[in-house]
């Protein structure tokens, strides 16, 4: 891949509007919150305002539970408006990793249990009757060799014999008929898999959340969670509330607020850009199929159309050190001419990061620990499992049946002096860099 680092100084690339706020904040603004007082009391305070902590706020409201949901900044201001909008059915524990370590029963339970949350998606879009663009459009996985590509048919085979997912191969003489790059070698198309617009969602998850009487609160840190008999005081800058149950559903975004929680959890930013409207004919011949890409590789890079068909949206550069948004955005311009080289002429006119979480183990959590509640960790997996596992903890808080998950209570390990700073992460990306062209070769 070519490096961006120096291109674009010049401004050239950039719209005359360009923004470093996420392009998706144009059809779902975010409303500056006025900071106040929350609720004296109330059966559960959940802490984060993302896709975690509405839909589990959705549905113990709907159970008659007193929810109040808080937020340290805007309502939605994290990485649940700011991520890619890709909606899959695939961790960072392939199946076949899955079936080699635990066998197929545990690698068809875990893989039935991604189907569930890309289903819990699905579902909750069509019942709420949210208007987010949800389109099952299928996705191009993207392979640079011969192994990569023997890799991930093999993959996709063990899947297709276990779990029926439906897939087919492309080679590089019929790739010009998916994408307008010269850059692969062949891949693999999952007709199943789905995009999504996260600013709407997100904003129809708010409008569902107030119409079951959640108390939304924006601009109102959490200061504190103190155990005081049968419940806790969750201290604010702006007061304390009473709750019986709280959940913590702010992911990349935790910081201090529970160390615990903070010592297993490894923040790490995303980048993405959205480039200027492009003639129909021309996103015809650059993205022909409308689906979602992706390189098979560690170091994930995607690229997509904008859910109005008129816009490239790309994504990499995940875990790299911060800097402007014109720098970055600069770097991802190049990158992403490198893939398709007609992006080099089209400007950018927005660049933006959000604060993903991962995990040491790569699983996403749902815990209880000390009688608090957290669901997160998702390792590239945002939409589906912050959709599914926040549901998952609100059945956890009502003491459902429908609470039972894989992702419950397995071991959430730390590592000795990690205290949750993520200065190692530009290493690891490298590291994986490394490993990506090893397989590429």
């Amino acid at each position: 891949m070519p490096d961006g680092s120096k291109a674009g100084l010049s401004g050239d690339i950039f719209a005359p509007d360009f923004k470093d706020t996420p392009y998706w904040w144009e059809a779902a603004p975010r409303t500056v919150a006025v900071p106040e007082a929350p609720p004296k009391s109330v059966d559960v305070a959940i802490v984060g305002s993302g896709f975690t902590g509405l839909n589990a706020a959705i549905d113990l409201a709907r159970a008659g539970r007193k929810v109040v949901v808080l937020d340290a900044n805007d309502l939605g201001h994290g990485a649940s408006t700011r991520n890619a909008g890709y909606v899959g059915q695939t961790l960072k524990h392939s199946f076949r990793d899955l079936q080699n370590s635990r066998g197929d029963e545990y690698a068809v339970a875990v893989y039935r249990e991604m189907k569930g949350a890309f289903d819990a998606v699905a579902e909750r879009v069509e019942k709420e009757q949210i208007d987010c663009g949800f389109k099952i459009c299928g996705r191009l996985i993207l392979t640079k060799s011969q192994r990569q590509y023997e890799d991930l048919a093999d993959e996709f085979e063990r899947r297709n014999k276990h779990l029926g997912t439906q897939f087919h191969m492309v080679s590089k003489s019929e790739l010009r008929n998916e994408i307008g790059s010269d850059l692969y070698c062949g891949g693999a198309v999952i007709p199943s898999l789905a995009a999504i617009h996260p600013g709407l969602y997100h904003k129809g998850l708010l409008d569902r959340a107030r119409s079951a009487g959640v108390t939304l609160i924006g601009g109102t840190p959490v200061t504190g969670i103190q155990r005081d008999g049968d419940g806790f005081d969750v201290a604010t800058t702006q007061g304390t509330t009473r709750a019986k149950d709280v959940l913590i559903a702010t992911n990349g975004y935790t910081g201090n607020l529970w160390p615990w929680l903070q010592r297993r959890l490894i923040p790490f930013d995303a980048y993405m850009i959205a480039t200027e409207p492009l003639d129909p004919a021309l996103m015809a011949k650059l993205l022909p199929t409308d689906r979602t890409y992706l390189d098979h590789v560690h170091d994930i890079i995607s690229l997509r159309r904008s859910p109005d068909g008129t816009r490239i949206l790309f994504l990499w550069r995940t875990g790299t050190k911060p800097t402007t948004a014109r720098k970055k955005g600069a770097q991802l311009h190049a990158d992403a001419a490198g893939i398709v080289p007609e992006i080099a002429k089209l400007k950018i006119t927005h660049s933006w990061t959000g604060r993903c979480a991962g995990t040491f183990n790569l699983w996403p959590h749902v815990v209880q620990h000390e009688g608090i509640h957290f669901a997160g960790g998702y390792c590239f997996a945002g939409i589906p499992m912050g959709t599914y596992l926040g549901r998952k903890a609100a059945a956890r808080i009502l003491g459902t049946q429908e609470a039972k998950t894989i992702f419950a209570d397995r071991s959430f390990p730390t590592v000795p002096g990690h205290t949750g700073s993520n200065w190692f992460m530009p290493y690891v990306m490298k590291w994986y860099g490394l490993a990506d062209r090893w397989q590429s070769r």
